[in-house]
């Protein structure tokens, strides 16, 4: 079996799921997943989680990105990218530059974010991408979302760039439509580019043609990180070798975990053992214990 993750430099054209495909057959691993969506036309950073590390898909995606994001007027789209159906549209329209650099500035911060209709979030059990498909409009909640920068990287009278810093849950195609309705101006996006995924940078990534290239040499392990070195953006506390036997045979953490000093105010942590590696993740409860939230 392989365990590890693969900081992929997803092509245009193809789903988040097919990229996971096509690593799993360079690696000829059964178990896949991927850390954080990324739209068929979107690129960039998509870390694939292989083996093992597929427990950790949801803790990699739960990190901060960062996008380049190329915004267009004159159209909006019922999926708020260029590859929707248009539902607006004003040939010649514009947002001046002023107009756009004030609403930028105002972005930074936490505030509520409705997802779009084609997004994968759950509606009366079911995903909001397949009502819409029906032809229905799935209601969505606001969700609470982060803005840690937003920065213009130019401005002209077709569209302009973004640079954008974010937390989780953010849809930039929800940004989209949101800006454009500001404005008075339908917009949609035309390019994005996911620069960064937690620890994971875009050059830092590999393509799907190196890697396949990597695989016919029988190379393709040099792009795998272990599951230790993908989760180094979190905390890490080394545990003994009674704690590591404990957790591994389904003891669970015992005293040990009630008993040693993990500093305070920490999230995730990861335990791993004396030669470094991985051996769980654990959160503290709101009684203040640690139990463990994914054994590794």
């Amino acid at each position: 079996m392989i365990d590890g993750v693969v900081v992929l430099d997803k092509p245009p054209g193809i789903t988040s799921f097919r990229a996971v495909e096509q690593v799993r057959r360079v690696f000829r691993e059964k178990k896949g997943g991927h850390a954080g969506t990324l739209d068929p036309m979107a690129t960039g950073v998509l870390p694939i989680c292989l083996g093992r590390a597929t427990k950790i898909a949801g803790y990699l995606a739960g990190q901060e990105k960062e996008y380049d994001v190329l915004f267009r007027f004159g159209a909006e789209t019922d999926t708020g990218d260029r590859e929707g159906k248009e539902t607006a549209s004003a040939p010649g329209a514009f947002a001046d530059e002023g107009a756009v650099r004030a609403a930028v500035e105002r972005l930074e911060g936490n505030w509520a974010q409705v997802p779009p209709a084609y997004s994968a979030v759950k509606v009366g059990g079911k995903r909001a991408y397949v009502l819409a498909r029906q032809g229905k409009t799935p209601e969505l909640a606001p969700r609470s979302v982060t803005v840690y920068e937003a920065r213009l990287l130019g401005w002209s009278r077709e569209g302009f760039r973004l640079l954008l810093r974010t937390s989780k849950g953010f849809y930039v195609r929800a940004l989209s439509r949101d800006m454009g309705r500001e404005f008075g101006v339908p917009m949609t996006v035309a390019a994005l580019s996911r620069l960064r995924c937690g620890p994971f940078r875009l050059e830092e990534s590999v393509s799907l043609d190196e890697l396949a290239e990597a695989g016919r040499r029988e190379e393709a392990r040099k792009h795998l990180l272990p599951i230790t070195k993908a989760l180094e953006g979190f905390p890490q506390v080394r545990i003994p070798h009674e704690a590591v036997a404990a957790i591994r045979t389904g003891r669970g953490p015992g005293p040990w975990l009630a008993s040693e000093t993990i500093p305070a105010g920490l999230g995730v942590v990861l335990l791993t053992g004396a030669d470094g590696g991985p051996v769980a993740l654990v959160g503290r409860s709101p009684e203040g214990i640690w139990r463990i939230v994914r054994g590794l």
